[in-house]
């Protein structure tokens, strides 16, 4: 032994909390928790064998002399981010059932520094709780040594690829070296400051966020780690993060050796985006010399199979030019075993993905209009003019850029067809809708009058998630899925002189796209009034009253096109008075 003032380090880290991270880049809400009273038992037994038992149950904070006898160094943990949360460290094991522990003491200010497969001796002089986690915060350097080398970790390593109890039964399995089999289930995620994290789907927890591979954010972009690759975890360690409501196992890898992955180029969706064009998105960017060979994509509609034409290669995307297309048949593309990702990976066999026959955009026109119902139950309606599809079309008040501006989009594949109307609500609450229909999308009467009182039964209804419509002035806009405006009106009470900024900005942006008159690219608050269709605030307060309509079949964009002063009778879901079915 050799003779050295005694020397307490002291590091506190943090195990992780994936339950709301956005950014690898930041530490999110991976911060450190500790436990300063967690402990397994009221006293730590006595010593016998390696120690490690002794070290888990002993009292966070109390002060201790705790040899540890004849442990294998089993994984070297780098500082990486926090200094807190990450702190450099080591685990050490005894036998393959465990238990483990993880040393939050930099391996480089031991003498000699740590190796994997070391076997050690030491004596621990503090622990702490960290997140649910039991660590050795401490130790006595003096007493640290190396009594071999060379100890075989694998023998150690238990595979739990199939294990059912990694979560509930984390405790067990904490900080001790494993083998795991896995696919990565979801996108990349962040995982506190300089990691990131993938829920790892195994045989025995497929598909559960509560157990997750995290790794250095440098390792998932180094080996072009995404969804749907298969991984092996080899020698790795188990980390845990607890909070109050729910607990996560961390399989930990910080070196690209500890992983050996199996990447395919998979496709993940397929889309439509003319009658004679479609696009493939893979789970990885896609090589291109082998997505343009020939015979690279198959397209079957049912009945007849033709090759594809490859048009360009962008990333994870391919474009694809198909023969015409029928709107709304199911069309299948078979991708080659021969296509590469740009790593050079192939699929384990073809792979197959469809898409629906392109439908066109249809054409709609912003119809009637009230935003002075009583309780905010207000109402937008639209007229379908040609047939089409609405997926991905928004309606907004003035910017909708929030702070009670609305905002609604339309799902995918709501298909319309001419004279159909299409009512927005603005206001999903309980007054406004007491019976919670939800959007109809299939027919036009799917939740009817009869049980759902807010309902139309000769409309689609759609209900926003809104505190009703402004009454004083603003702007109503209609974009297409591409974000082109197609229709929009300007809207006053009559009474307010100075119009507020977001409707003025919004008007600048309308007059832009030319879909009002005069069409100007800015506007005062005297312009607006002169250009606006009103009285906003002077039609009925009961649904069933008048409203502010358009007057005929016409769109000149212009306020001639839309009644005024007190509005006229309503007619949700029918022709205004002046219009008549489009032949």
């Amino acid at each position: 032994m050799r003779s050295l003032p005694l020397l307490l380090v002291l590091l506190a880290a943090c195990g992780d909390n994936n339950a709301a991270k956005t950014d690898a880049s930041t530490s999110g809400q991976h911060d450190a928790k500790v436990y300063e009273d967690a402990k397994v038992f009221e006293d730590a037994p006595a010593f016998t064998g390696d120690g490690i038992m002794q070290a888990k149950a002993h009292a966070d904070g109390a002060t201790l002399t705790l040899p540890i006898k004849g442990v294998t160094v089993t994984y070297l943990k780098p500082q990486l981010g926090s200094t807190t949360n990450d702190p450099a460290g080591f685990t050490i094991q005894h036998d393959q059932a465990g238990p483990a522990l993880f040393v939050t003491v930099d391996p480089a200010t031991l003498t000699p520094p740590p190796v994997v497969g070391d076997v050690v001796d030491f004596t621990i002089t503090a622990v702490t709780t960290v997140s649910g986690q039991k660590r050795a915060t401490a130790i006595d350097t003096a007493s640290y040594q190396r009594t071999s080398q060379g100890a075989d970790v694998d023998a150690l390593a238990v595979d739990v690829s199939a294990a059912t109890d990694l979560v509930s039964a984390v405790d067990m399995y904490d900080s001790r070296v494993l083998n795991v089999t896995g696919t990565l289930a979801d996108d990349v995620g962040g995982s506190g400051n300089s990691f990131s994290k993938f829920t790892l789907s195994t045989a025995g927890i497929p598909n559960s966020t509560s157990l997750e591979l995290r790794i250095p954010t440098t390792l998932v972009a180094s080996a072009v780690m995404t969804q749907g690759c298969g991984v092996v975890a080899h020698d790795v360690t188990m980390g845990k993060f607890s909070t109050t409501t729910s607990t996560t196992a961390e399989i930990g890898a910080y070196n690209a050796s500890d992983l050996t992955l199996t990447c395919f180029p998979i496709p993940r969706a397929a889309a439509a985006t003319s009658l004679t064009t479609a696009t493939i998105t893979f789970q990885r960017d896609i090589d291109m010399t082998t997505a343009m060979a020939a015979n690279a994509f198959m397209i079957n509609d049912g009945t007849t199979t033709s090759a594809l034409t490859v048009s360009g290669v962008v990333g994870k995307v391919v474009t694809v030019t198909t023969p015409t297309q029928t709107a709304g048949t199911t069309y299948t593309v078979t991708v080659a075993q021969t296509v590469q990702d740009a790593q050079g990976n192939t699929a384990s066999a073809a792979q197959m993905i469809t898409f629906t026959g392109f439908v066109p955009p249809a054409t709609v026109r912003i119809n009637e209009l009230n935003a002075n119902i009583g309780s905010s139950c207000d109402l937008i309606e639209l007229r379908v003019i040609a047939d089409g599809t609405m997926s991905g079309f928004k309606i907004t008040e003035r910017t909708g850029a929030g702070g009670g501006e609305m905002t609604f989009t339309f799902p995918a594949n709501f298909n319309v067809l001419k004279n159909d109307y299409v009512i927005v609500h603005a206001n999903n609450g309980a007054t406004c809708n007491p019976n919670g229909a939800t959007s109809e999308t299939m027919m036009k009467n799917q939740q009817p009058l009869a049980m759902f009182a807010g309902n139309f039964d000769n409309a689609y209804d759609f209900w926003a998630s809104d505190d009703g419509l402004t009454a004083t002035n603003n702007v109503i806009t209609l974009y297409d899925p591409t974000g082109a405006i197609v229709d929009a009106v300007f809207l006053t009470d009559l009474t307010t002189m100075t119009i507020a900024m977001n409707s003025l900005v919004q008007a600048g942006v309308v007059g832009t796209a030319n879909q009002w008159s005069p069409a100007m690219t800015t506007y005062t608050s005297a312009q607006f009034l002169a250009a606006a269709v009103g009285d906003l605030n002077g039609v009925s307060n009961m649904v069933g009253g008048t409203s502010i309509q358009r007057i005929n079949d016409a769109d000149t964009n212009a306020a001639p096109d839309w009644t005024t002063g007190a509005g006229v009778a309503s007619s949700w879901g029918a022709n205004n008075a002046g219009q008549a079915d489009i032949p």
